[in-house]
């Protein structure tokens, strides 16, 4: 490497922020068996008169036919940093590693460090310690970091919205006062056959705290003109699961009628799961007799606003679109349907999957549906090949809520439920912030890990939906038993999901305000003629949206923040 490429190097690794030892990308190309670096090509560089300091700088390389491009480009204090490699013949590009990070802090025990953790949903996420990460946990999406405490600036990438492919951050100790970070773009098969490869976008920087990087890493997307208003509605997942009857939906809209403080605000009712003969086979099942145009009616004529489940991308096994139309789903290196967690997996560029989808919600929306909790669109980023070779799954992901957006028109609001924020803004009205909640303790503090690290996207990329305000449990229902099913109920080491006894009051309370504090949608989802006059109350209290996102006070102090800051118009509310 040529002392004016080490310099270069080193003016950037300077601008980044202190800490910052070395950078330097790899292309991995022919499958992986090709790993191209800084030490076996012979770089030049481009640098703007402003740099260092407001300037650009670009790296180039060739190797074969293969021109390699790393461009770097001052933005917000940090850089953003992107690679790109193109050539005459199809790259088999498996990936590109824009940026890997040498970070040193001398005498600093980095293991005690607190990493923000975004990953895929059912995973371990917030801040963790960086010795508590594992094979898993030490890879994550949209961000990662390393910080001491709220007050220390440190380490951080993210990735700037929309993303096209999946774009990962691997963060390990690299001895004891030193960490390795690694931002990579993974192209699956169609996109890796390109001529040409470029990378995701990462802003990375050293000079911030944890709450001022994330939030900068926000603010990168602008705020909506007219963001909505979150809504307050009801949903029948969380008491009934699939186990739903059009008589539960009309009993809990008389009881929300009935209510003084409930019947002023609620909405949308929403039947989630159970209205359909099974996923993939989207028609009323015969727990909703009279079909869908009798429930809109009966949610119409109470004075709501009509909304519903599907998962457009799941088809069960023994559905009439999976045994005969299979050639819609996501297929295997052998070309094959590709099974995933028992069910089928549509692909959204196929031409027959768009017809399938076109016709599903238009009919719901000809039905009068006006709310669309559109689900289980996750699975899709697991994909490895598409039928259109020139999309990443992310991007194919955007593609499917514009085409449903068509079909439902400016009229509807769309929920994306598991819809990754990494596809970026304009796709949906709300989006969920993370993990389902049920009424048990370890899922209050799931849910409120996936929103530390996404608050501020509020009104940027959707309007926040932190999942149901629920309140059932010991001391606020009528009844003794307040959930469907649990099959793990009496399991000695029953794991997180729904693990443990259900919410006390004080439980209950601290998850009503952490729907509050998120400033987003406000949706009921107890039955609410079993809720007693404590259950309720806390619901009357609770349904009234800031639309204001709270923020963090001592983000990475401790593996939770505990002050939480809520400046609204007309007071300032701090939760403890």
């Amino acid at each position: 490497m040529s002392v004016r490429i080490e310099e270069a190097l080193r003016e950037i690794a300077q601008q980044i922020g202190p800490g910052v030892e070395e950078v330097s990308f790899a292309v991995e190309l022919e499958g992986g068996a090709i790993r191209l670096t800084p030490e076996n090509l012979e770089l030049q560089v481009k640098r703007d008169a402003a740099f260092p300091g407001d300037g650009a700088c670009v790296f180039t390389g060739q190797w074969r036919d293969v021109r390699v491009e790393w461009a770097f480009t001052p933005k917000a204090g940090g850089m953003a940093v992107s690679l790109r490699a193109a050539g005459e013949h199809p790259l088999r590009c498996r990936s590109l590693e824009s940026l890997i990070v040498r970070y040193y802090r001398e005498g600093a025990d980095l293991g005690a460090w607190r990493v923000p953790t975004k990953r895929r949903p059912l995973a371990n996420v917030g801040m963790l310690r960086l010795d508590e990460l594992d094979d898993e946990t030490a890879t994550g999406t949209l961000m990662r970091g390393l910080f001491r405490d709220s007050r220390t600036p440190g380490l951080f990438a993210g990735t700037l919205l929309p993303q096209r492919h999946s774009h990962q951050y691997h963060l390990t100790r690299d001895g004891e006062d030193t960490a390795r970070l690694t931002c990579a773009t993974h192209f699956i098969e169609g996109p890796a056959q390109a001529k040409e490869c470029v990378s995701e976008t990462s802003w990375v920087c050293a000079t911030r705290t944890a709450r001022d990087a994330i939030e900068t890493l926000a603010s990168f997307v602008p705020v909506m003109d007219a963001p909505p208003a979150p809504p307050v509605g009801w949903n029948s997942w969380d008491y009934y699961f699939a186990a739903v009857w059009l008589d539960d939906i009309i009993e809990n809209m008389d009881a929300i009628r009935a209510d003084p403080v409930l019947s002023r605000q609620v909405g949308p009712i929403v039947i989630d799961m159970g209205w359909s003969h099974t996923e993939g086979d989207w028609y009323p099942n015969y727990r909703f007799p009279g079909g869908l145009e009798a429930t809109v009616e009966a949610i119409r004529s109470r004075g709501f606003t009509p909304g519903i489940w599907t998962a457009p991308l799941m088809a069960q096994p023994m559905t009439v679109t999976a045994l005969r139309h299979y050639e819609m789903f996501v297929k295997n290196q052998y070309g094959d349907p590709e099974s995933r967690g028992g069910h089928y997996v549509l692909d959204p560029t196929h031409p027959k999957t768009q017809e399938y989808l076109r016709e599903l919600y238009t009919r719901l929306y000809q039905a009068g549906f006006r709310f669309f909790k559109v689900d289980y669109v996750s699975d899709l980023v697991h994909a490895e090949r598409l039928h259109d070779p020139t999309k990443g799954p992310y991007e194919a992901l955007a593609d499917l809520f514009r085409l449903i957006r068509e079909c439902v028109t400016s009229e509807s609001h769309i929920l994306g439920c598991s819809l990754p924020i990494e596809c970026g803004p304009g796709l949906v009205d709300s989006g969920r912030t993370g993990i389902d909640i049920h009424n048990h303790w370890g899922h209050v503090t799931w849910a409120f890990d996936y929103l530390t690290l996404v608050y501020p996207f509020h009104n940027r990329v959707w309007v926040n939906d932190p999942d149901f305000l629920i309140v059932r449990g010991r001391d606020t229902s009528l009844e003794a038993e307040t959930n469907v099913l649990n099959p793990q109920a009496h399991h000695p080491n029953p794991g997180r999901w729904r693990g443990g006894p259900v919410f006390t009051l004080d439980e209950a309370r601290t998850w009503a305000s952490v729907v509050l504090l998120s400033g987003g949608s406000i949706f009921l989802s107890d039955r609410i003629s079993m809720l007693n006059d404590e259950g309720r109350a806390l619901l009357r209290k609770a349904v009234f949206p800031t639309g204001i996102p709270a923020v963090p006070l001592d983000l990475c102090d401790e593996q939770r923040a505990s002050l939480w800051l809520q400046t609204l118009p007309e007071e300032r509310r701090l939760t403890v």
